[in-house]
């Protein structure tokens, strides 16, 4: 089923900071009775250990392209989907900084939690972006790596 042809989609990966509120102002909408918006920071721990900040390098060109193609792919799977917003960051990020801002509306709440929850897993697990962690006191890994 193709994607509705009113949706919009936004897709970005940038190394400038992230905002929520342009995310809802995008995906705001008189049709959509629902918008979910969800954040992703940088927390300042991970497997037990304190992190300092992060790290996040792209292939950019390819990433780019699975962003907008995540983007439609939402709109597809989801029919009743208004809008979509996918942003995020490249570069280094401060504990506390949004890393990851994905925002969907649609008409109910049922469908814009799961578009939302399968945009942010797909994301994760399918664009070429990678983070290194930097723990306090120096040091760091490439979470996913040996």
């Amino acid at each position: 089923m193709p994607a509705r042809s009113h949706a919009r989609l936004h897709a970005r990966l940038t190394a400038d900071g992230l905002s929520v509120e342009a995310a809802q102002a995008f995906v705001a909408d008189r049709a959509a009775g629902a918008v979910v918006v969800f954040t992703g920071t940088v927390r300042d721990h991970s497997e037990g250990r304190d992190v300092a900040g992060l790290t996040y390098e792209a292939y950019a060109e390819r990433a780019q392209s699975q962003l907008d193609t995540l983007a439609a792919e939402v709109a597809r799977r989801f029919p009743d989907v208004v809008a979509v917003w996918l942003e995020h960051r490249t570069g280094g990020l401060a504990v506390g900084e949004p890393s990851v801002v994905v925002a969907v509306s649609t008409p109910h709440r049922e469908e814009a939690f799961a578009a939302a929850r399968w945009a942010i897993d797909e994301l994760k697990a399918t664009v070429a972006i990678w983070k290194q962690e930097h723990w306090t006191g120096g040091g760091g890994h490439w979470p996913g790596t040996p």
